[in-house]
């Protein structure tokens, strides 16, 4: 009898101790999009969300968090327990915050771990159309010749559009003077009403434009020619001898609380992994300018280590003011 006794409180002693996170998920996840509703992040954020809801049999429910540039958003998530049912949609701006913020609260590498890259998208190099140049190399020689008079438009200082303009002059070795913009929308109309040179853009802010040849597309900014605009060269093509490390996108990144079961973080990267492979959902992501970008957690961790180290190098070569 001793012996069945032992075996009964072994058992329950063991179910006692099993890990919490077991039957993972229980209940509803919250995943903070760390930007103000109908931007391209929340609206890939809430099909992703809606997509990784129906395969893991919970609700996954949007919550915007902006301001401060993403860093609302992400310093909320840093706060949270690392259960898996708080996740965040990481952008190229929490890389860019790490290396041009002094302090922006929170310390990405350490209180955060990236679980799976989602989407990556090209930045592409546009300008107006009575500007007279055709391809990249013509605005290079135009800007040599004209030093700080070609303007470029940026959605604002510290965002992808502005910093990959940094990216592009210290390649170039130009000089072009920055009118910055609040928006990539204001942005891109500055440059159809001919007022700023050029500008670097997500195509899905500048399809319009581009459809109604309102804007003269230069170039893609990505290392390769897109899926998205085949017939547009990439920089990288039309110079290799300045240009070829040249590949700037923007993309998305699911990202927990640094401590959160590595169980978890891998069901998630296989259900993501699963999800992109839809073809509607590829379909979907691409009429909105960006592509399907998987990989596993150990690479999507280091990618996004790069990314910081990258721009931590571009702010102090291009002796950008931190804030």
């Amino acid at each position: 009898m001793k012996k069945y006794c032992r075996i009964f409180y072994g058992a329950l002693l063991t179910l006692a101790l099993a890990p919490a996170h077991a039957a993972w998920p229980e209940r509803p996840i919250t995943l903070v999009i760390p930007f103000p509703p109908g931007g391209g992040t929340d609206v890939i954020g809430r099909i992703i969300g809606k997509e990784l809801g129906d395969s893991l049999g919970v609700n996954v429910v949007g919550e915007n968090k902006s301001g401060a540039g993403g860093n609302i958003g992400t310093r909320y998530v840093t706060g949270a327990k690392p259960d898996g049912y708080t996740l965040l949609m990481g952008t190229t701006a929490q890389t860019i915050s790490a290396a041009l913020y002094k302090a922006p609260g929170y310390d990405l590498l350490t209180q955060l771990d990236a679980v799976v890259t989602i989407n990556s998208g090209p930045m592409i190099l546009f300008s107006r159309n009575s500007l007279e140049v055709s391809s990249v190399n013509d605005l290079i020689k135009l800007a040599k010749q004209n030093p700080e008079k070609i303007s470029y438009a940026s959605a604002g200082y510290g965002t992808s559009s502005h910093m990959a303009a940094e990216v592009f002059t210290l390649a170039t070795g130009i000089k072009l003077l920055h009118v910055p913009f609040q928006g990539a929308a204001p942005a891109m109309s500055s440059v159809v009403a001919g007022q700023v040179d050029i500008t670097f853009d997500m195509l899905s802010t500048a399809k319009p434009f581009v459809m109604d040849n309102k804007v003269k597309s230069i170039g893609m900014g990505g290392g390769e020619r897109s899926p998205l605009m085949p017939e547009l060269k990439s920089l990288s093509e039309q110079n290799p001898e300045l240009l070829k490390s040249f590949n700037e996108t923007a993309w998305n990144v699911l990202m927990v609380p640094k401590g959160t079961p590595v169980e978890i973080q891998q069901k998630i990267n296989d259900k993501i992994k699963v999800i992109l492979g839809d073809e509607k959902i590829k379909a979907r992501l691409m009429d909105m300018g960006s592509v399907p970008f998987w990989k596993n957690v150990p690479d999507s961790g280091s990618f996004v280590a790069d990314d910081v180290a990258k721009w931590k190098k571009v702010v102090e070569d291009a002796n950008i003011e931190r804030m």
